[in-house]
């Protein structure tokens, strides 16, 4: 099984929530560093950041649910032109909490700047 933080349409109530329907929540109050931008298309991308924070939910996820999310996230193993990157991170509740994959900015999203401050996509988007 593998962990993977999520903070943005896969979240629960956003459109992207059904790809997770067969994994296990284990925490829908959780955060990593990181920048949340908006891209301008409909979806959020984080941002390496040491200060900043990006709230979001971390599932246990199979294998086919993790092949499903890359291809979501235009992730590829060893691909220089990935729209996200698939990253190890610590994520935090109270304290350290666990590590999951994070998908994080790749080379094609690079560019946008909108930096949501209040590090919730959900909030930023109400």
């Amino acid at each position: 099984m593998n962990k993977v933080f999520v903070y943005g349409t896969l979240r629960k109530g956003e459109k992207n929530h059904y790809l997770l329907k067969e994994s296990v929540c284990l925490s829908d109050n959780c955060w990593v560093f990181g920048e949340l931008h908006d891209t301008g298309y409909g979806y959020p991308v984080l941002k390496p950041s040491t200060i900043s924070k990006v709230i979001g939910e971390v599932y246990e996820v199979n294998d086919e649910i993790l092949q499903r999310l890359d291809v979501l996230e235009g992730y590829t193993e060893g691909s220089q032109s990935n729209l996200y990157e698939r990253i190890c991170q610590v994520v935090y509740q109270d304290g350290p909490f666990t590590e999951a994959f994070v998908y994080v900015t790749g080379s094609h999203l690079q560019e946008r700047n909108h930096k949501i401050e209040s590090g919730d996509w959900k909030t930023y988007r109400k």
